[in-house]
């Protein structure tokens, strides 16, 4: 893996020089590597989402640096506007984004924006609406008569046909049921298995951070708090706790066991994990 997203000692204050005055983002500095699956996490208010519309340039820092692939991003009016496409920005809701009056034209609207050809254009349509479970019969109809999952698929399909380096996802899952989100979890690893896109997601569930990220980090009041592994950054419940977020439900049973004198290892996370440790806890293995 190389860098390819860094942010060097980036601050936001909102309001400057008025009552209102407010510092979101704090001195933050970190990098992502090519390929990588970040989950972002942090209570409301954390600085989370001020953070990343800096990443595609629309926030501006107030003080501080982002670069893409070494370049910075705010060098020039042409690099702004290439990061805004070596960066896909997801938000919340992102059905609410469509605008066009077909699927087809919807999907097409960043690629054709990049300049691409019309055959180019049509591939990345096509594939990727088959990445998110869109038929083809559905590409001529207008985006507003499907249901709100196809509506999201098609906001989905729409960022990954236009194949950012990064992609930034801000709460992919908000408001759905467990089986769209569960989904929606898998459109997004499929299309970063076939890429080696680098992912970056907002979430405020532990569960799902567990479950998708090969690293976590933890922002609190315009710092980040926490950067490192899932199982780094579960063994710190009592500080994440502190910091107003929570653990997987799953390490929060094992934390109790552990107040209950059972000897087991706090650091699970997932399920899995959690029911291969309890097997060796019922084998006699001593602490799992």
């Amino acid at each position: 893996m190389n860098e390819v997203l860094r942010v060097e000692h980036l601050s936001h204050i909102y309001s400057v020089g008025t009552p209102f005055e407010k510092k979101a983002v704090d001195d933050v500095t970190f990098s992502a590597q090519r390929g990588e699956f970040i989950g972002l996490i942090g209570h409301t208010g954390s600085g989370k989402s001020t953070l990343i519309q800096h990443f595609n340039g629309l926030l501006k820092p107030t003080s501080g640096h982002i670069y893409i692939n070494g370049e910075d991003i705010f060098q020039s009016k042409e690099m702004t506007r290439a990061a805004r496409f070596a960066v896909g920005l997801v938000f919340q809701y992102p059905e609410y984004q469509l605008f066009e009056e077909t699927v087809y034209a919807d999907v097409a609207f960043g690629p054709k924006n990049m300049g691409l050809s019309k055959d180019e254009i049509d591939r990345r349509v096509r594939e990727n609406c088959r990445i998110v479970g869109l038929p083809d019969s559905v590409l001529d109809k207008s985006p507003f008569e499907l249901s709100g999952g196809q509506k999201r698929r098609v906001a989905l399909a729409g960022i990954f046909a236009m194949e950012p380096e990064v992609m930034v996802l801000d709460e992919p899952m908000a408001g759905l049921d467990p089986a769209g989100c569960a989904e929606v979890f898998r459109y997004i690893k499929d299309y970063h298995e076939k890429h080696g896109t680098t992912i970056l997601f907002v979430t405020h569930s532990m569960e799902y951070a567990a479950q998708m990220a090969q690293r976590i980090v933890v922002m609190d009041h315009g710092h980040i708090l926490m950067d490192g592994t899932p199982q780094e950054v579960f063994t710190r419940a009592d500080e994440l706790i502190a910091a107003g977020l929570d653990v997987p439900q799953v390490t929060r049973v094992f934390l109790e066991l552990k107040k209950r004198g059972v000897n087991v290892d706090t650091a699970v996370y997932t399920v899995e994990q959690a029911a291969q440790k309890l097997r060796a806890l019922k084998g006699g293995e001593g602490a799992c």
